[in-house]
């Protein structure tokens, strides 16, 4: 093996090994969906035809470019589930209560639910 396949199996496992790190980190966001068990499947397959076929330099191009292709993908999951956890948690902590006595309001008949009983 030549110097330079063999720099670029160094680089393939390392991308490897951070896309491992990222879809655990996928994982700990979406669960064990099927979308991610898939993408587990994937990269096992890599790792495992990265160790059969070291010795083949035509595979290692599209082993390459197959893992930079995931990565990004699982980098771009993670980022947009993020994004949407943040956002739906930040609707959930904003609690918009008119302060003025509105009788337009459906829920100004309503019981304080045991902060004051019933205003009569």
């Amino acid at each position: 093996m030549m110097r330079a396949e063999l720099a670029e199996l160094v680089e393939i496992r390392g991308a490897l090994t951070k896309l491992r790190g990222a879809l655990d980190a996928l994982r700990l966001v979406q669960g064990d969906s099927p979308y991610v068990r898939r993408l587990a499947n994937d990269l096992d397959r890599f790792q495992l035809d990265l160790e059969d076929d070291a010795e083949s330099q035509g595979s290692l191009a599209s082993m390459a470019a197959s893992v930079a292709t995931m990565t990004s993908m699982a980098v771009a999951n993670i980022g947009r589930d993020a994004a949407r956890d943040v956002a739906r948690d930040a609707a959930r902590d904003v609690v918009l209560i008119k302060e003025a006595s509105d009788h337009d309001a459906p829920w100004h008949d309503a019981d304080d639910e045991g902060i004051g009983g019933h205003r009569r």
